[in-house]
């Protein structure tokens, strides 16, 4: 009985790993720090790393009067991305709540706090995506009081610094 079980067994233990290796299996994302006062009057650059092989199509920028939505409008190779939020470029399309396109961002306040979401897949327009790459919560002005890549979970009270080059961490 086992004997005849065997070859499919067998087959499926050898495809796990390449259905596995299909699926997205999340990621980090980090908001970099400066150290210097003029951070508190932009947006920072995001460092996003994903460890499967859907990369971000959708960036939400969640906080203050209006929610942004940046769309990729390529596929990114790799599995690490920087994106200035300030100035994203010609990688993504800006957009509001109602779909329509956004030229400019930029902070509320130094004491505003946004939440970005990085999704593999984009939503509909003017819709935030699923965050299954990873979340960052953080106010222009705590980036500016100390240097390095500043990581905060949605729901978690206390962020944390780490250096650049000990960012992001392993899958």
């Amino acid at each position: 009985m086992l004997a005849s079980r065997l070859p499919g067994l067998l087959a499926l233990a050898l495809a796990a790993p390449l259905l596995v290796s299909c699926q997205p299996a999340g990621g980090v994302v980090g908001a970099v720090a400066t150290g210097h006062f003029s951070a508190q009057h932009k947006l920072p650059v995001l460092i996003l790393s994903w460890c499967g092989d859907a990369g971000p199509q959708q960036i939400d920028l969640i906080g203050g009067a209006a929610d942004r939505h940046l769309v990729a409008t390529r596929a990114f190779d790799g599995h690490r991305l920087e994106v200035d939020l300030s100035a994203p470029g010609e990688d993504w399309r800006i957009t509001d709540d109602e779909g329509r396109q956004v030229f400019r961002l930029g902070p509320e306040s130094a004491e505003e706090e946004y939440l970005v979401g990085v999704g593999s897949r984009a939503a509909d327009p003017g819709r935030d995506t699923e965050h299954d790459l990873g979340t960052v919560v953080f106010t222009t002005g705590a980036l500016a009081t100390d240097e390095g890549v500043y990581s905060r979970a949605e729901g978690s009270r206390e962020g944390e610094y780490v250096p650049v080059e000990e960012f992001p961490p392993e899958c």
